[in-house]
């Protein structure tokens, strides 16, 4: 986008924020505002107003060419850069692709337990309510025939314990502290890791030739537990991080947003006025103004300043742990300090007040200053070489046995049916860490590039590669794939198909483990045409596919 628009101060909340239904207890990357953009963690899904779904019919395709595009129309693409940058968050990011595949991991880590459960316990739900009860009345003497369903019900808890932890720490650890079932923060990390890593090694290295082992860890895990290593063991005290996942993401969006903005003004406006008009407050802010406080930083005067700059490499660096998924494990002990999101920006953040050259350091957003501004952060605080993450892509592409494969499936969106949602996921994580290991300045800075601010020969290019996959739209209900004209029209239809039949079956089975009462078939957001009772039957059937019973046999636990 080479042309400026210059368009007037007339700024609309109902064009540039967020609205939200995610399902219940889901922590949701969405605003205060109730207003007209989001994205959808447990439901992989980029929502859009009607409204803005309708402005963004005058944009081209590629994103390009916006000097005689309304203002309105501006803005609504801004917010559609936001909700996009919460899909390369989720998709392409490693702690995104360990947040978003854990929902899918509370039915692959206990499938057998699952299975053993129904044939020796038989259908009961929710299965937490019923281990519950039996303990409760016959104490531990019922721990042998729970084994299978006290595993399944501590893998989906220690799942939900991870999100909300991960995602607002501190607004989340006391009512995890006083739910028997916690037991610690590093415990949390390492479930969903080696749930994660399990996953992908069933999709392309079941001989864990080139992904960490998890098996490897468990005897460090039990050390760490009878030495009372902090974060490590039952009611470890732990110490909190300035901020969780949840700003990092919603601050890196927001900032992106206001750059892309800013660049498509005659001038860009001054932070007070962002303030002002209420672009800058709440969960939008907390991110910069912990960034700010650590690194004995004050406010820039615009959004231009190196300083926001340097604020957005940090929210990449935080946001990428390396240690777990990428490369194993060294240092246990510092497993929570290497891959939290919350701390490792807390952190980096504190590395610029001992590095105060760094806030100015970066003025050309190259890819240059992004991995010599990088190296410095991490170097000081004690974290991997912002090149070990695409490095270690790339072996994973010469020696994951299944990864060719994998990538011949992401080239013609042909996908094998096992592990389906996880091949779709992971082979949109390696083509997006291969682009960004050529391009991460235009990931970190996307609002610079895409305002004409800086340029980049191939940037329209990327950036229609690494769309969302699913969108709602404007004119009609339901969900909907997005098109694309290198792929089938019949490719993208089979896995779109495929992709939200699998989600149904996990909305299914967390609901069987956690959830009180009967089950609840409300899949209406799916589907534009949508019949209950036809929707109650297709649920039945991929149930009864995977598990050999259907809903309606279960006994609800009171």
């Amino acid at each position: 986008m080479a042309e400026s628009s210059g368009y007037p101060l007339d700024l609309q909340h109902a064009l540039l924020d967020s609205f939200g239904d995610e399902p219940e207890s889901a922590p949701t990357f969405a605003s205060n505002l109730n207003v007209h953009g989001m994205y959808e963690t447990m439901r992989f899904l980029l929502r859009l107003s009607p409204r803005n779904h309708e402005l963004m019919e005058m944009i081209p395709a590629s994103g390009v060419g916006l000097g005689d595009v309304p203002q309105e129309a501006i803005q609504a693409f801004s917010t559609y850069l936001h909700e996009t940058v919460h899909w390369w968050q989720h998709m392409g990011s490693t702690s995104g692709l360990l947040y978003s595949l854990s929902y899918l991991a509370q039915c692959h880590s206990s499938l057998g337990q699952l299975r053993e459960v129904l044939s020796t316990i038989g259908p009961k739900k929710p299965l937490k309510g019923y281990t519950d009860q039996v303990l409760r009345s016959e104490g531990n003497s019922a721990q042998a025939k729970l084994a299978s369903a006290n595993i399944a019900v501590n893998n989906a808890l220690d799942v939900e314990y991870y999100k909300f932890y991960a995602y607002s720490p501190r607004t989340n650890i006391n009512w995890m502290f006083n739910d028997p079932h916690f037991e610690s923060v590093g415990h949390g990390y390492f479930v969903v890791y080696g749930q994660l890593v399990g996953m992908l090694a069933d999709a392309i290295d079941p001989e864990y030739v080139i992904l960490p082992n998890p098996k490897s860890w468990g005897s460090e895990t039990l050390r760490m537990r009878q030495e009372q290593v902090d974060g490590y063991y039952w009611r470890s005290p732990v110490r909190l991080p300035a901020i969780g996942l949840q700003a990092v993401y919603e601050g890196q969006a927001r900032f992106t947003q206001l750059q892309f903005l800013d660049g498509a003004r005659d001038e860009p406006l001054v932070c007070a006025r962002w303030k002002e008009e209420g672009y800058l407050s709440g969960i939008y802010v907390e991110a910069f103004e912990s960034f700010l406080a650590l690194s004995n930083s004050e406010w820039p005067e615009t959004l231009e300043d190196p300083l926001v700059a340097l604020f957005l490499l940090i929210c990449d660096l935080a946001m990428n742990p390396t240690r777990g998924l990428l490369i194993d494990i060294k240092a246990f002990d510092d497993f929570i300090r290497d891959v939290d999101v919350g701390v490792r920006f807390t952190l980096l953040c504190q590395a610029v007040a001992k590095l105060p050259h760094l806030r100015s350091a970066i003025t050309a957003y190259s890819k240059d200053e992004y991995i010599s501004v990088a190296e410095e952060l991490t170097v000081l605080a004690g974290y991997d070489h912002p090149t070990v993450g695409p490095n270690a892509v790339r072996q994973w592409l010469d020696h994951a046995p299944g990864l060719p494969k994998l990538m011949q499936e992401y080239e013609s969106f042909n996908y094998d049916l096992p592990n389906f949602p996880i091949r779709v996921f992971l082979s949109h994580f390696v083509a997006f860490y291969k682009d960004k290991s050529e391009h991460p300045e235009f990931f970190c800075w996307a609002g610079m590039y895409m305002s004409g601010q800086r340029s980049m020969a191939d940037w329209q290019a990327v950036w229609l590669r690494h769309l969302s996959l699913f969108s709602d739209r404007g004119d009609r209900h339901g969900v909907f794939p997005r098109k694309r004209l290198d792929r089938s029209e019949q490719a993208v239809k089979t896995t779109f198909n495929q992709f939200f039949g699998t989600i149904t079956l996990y909305d299914l089975t967390r609901q069987w483990i956690l959830k009180d009462g009967p089950f609840v078939c409300d899949f209406a957001w799916i589907s534009e045409n949508y019949d209950q009772s036809r929707a109650e039957a297709r649920a039945n059937d991929i149930f009864k596919q995977v598990y050999g019973v259907t809903l309606d046999q279960f006994e609800i636990v009171q």
